[in-house]
């Protein structure tokens, strides 16, 4: 971004003849020339950002798609291993542990990541978004969930984010404190918030995400399984310049009302 520089003269023609103060007059000019210098971008939304849907084992709410097994960044190796499930208080699957409280509304997305009779199983769920800017960072949140089934036990889990294909993070890992089977589940499954920063390289691209076991052991009852939830808005992530500017208009602005 370009610096901008600006230079104060009390005592130009256009203040001594003004009819506003000399001492206000100065930051009421200066706010407006940086609220006008600063650039202005508008808030990129997913569609269903809250992942509401029917509850239903091996599929994914409306807008959303899944990742498929052969994505290169996906560690899946067969179509099997790549299905999510939409969970709520009563399922799909209670008896297996395949249920629980949504962060909001009634449902979320469900995902594993291990392994069975020599295959991988990677499960997750993407969606693509226009409007970015390209050079851009962006920077959104979201709300994870260690869920824990009968088959997938492991207490520490996280989620992969890639955008069109590139890692942009793997989120701080959530430890379970529920059993997989505790009914508990239903009202108090506990969900932490995760943020994660890219920057955009098109104006159109696919944000998919991916349950992940970090601890390298995911065999069997060894697996992670994870829920996801209430996805925010995309913002940019402000230059440092901008936010100086920004600070600088609102110092500009309360010494004005002061004065």
């Amino acid at each position: 971004m370009a610096q901008l520089h600006f230079v104060f003269h009390p005592d130009i023609s256009y203040m001594k003849h003004s009819s506003f103060p000399r001492r206000g007059l100065g930051p009421v000019i200066v706010a407006a020339s940086l609220a006008t210098a600063l650039p202005a971008f508008s808030a990129i939304v997913f569609v269903n950002s809250d992942l509401e849907d029917s509850i239903a084992s091996a599929t994914l709410p409306a807008g959303w798609e899944i990742v498929p097994f052969d994505a290169p960044f996906s560690e899946a190796t067969t179509t099997a291993g790549d299905d999510a499930d939409v969970l709520g208080t009563t399922g799909p699957n209670v008896a297996s542990g395949v249920f629980g409280a949504a962060h909001s509304g009634s449902s979320f997305v469900g995902g594993t990541h291990g392994t069975i009779a020599g295959v991988t199983l990677q499960e997750g769920l993407q969606q693509t978004v226009s409007g970015f800017t390209v050079g851009q960072d962006y920077s959104f949140s979201f709300f994870q969930a260690n869920v824990g089934i009968t088959s997938r036990r492991d207490t520490e889990g996280s989620w992969r984010v890639f955008a069109d294909g590139v890692l942009a993070g793997t989120t701080i890992p959530t430890t379970a404190t529920l059993a997989w089977d505790d009914p508990d589940k239903a009202t108090d499954l506990i969900w932490e918030e995760r943020t994660v920063s890219f920057t955009a390289t098109a104006e159109s691209m696919t944000l998919s995400f991916l349950a992940y076991d970090s601890d390298g052991d995911i065999a069997g009852q060894n697996g992670v399984y994870m829920g996801i939830d209430s996805l925010s808005e995309i913002t940019p992530v402000p230059e440092p310049s901008a936010v100086v500017l920004s600070f600088i208009a609102g110092a500009a602005f309360l010494r004005r009302r002061r004065n």
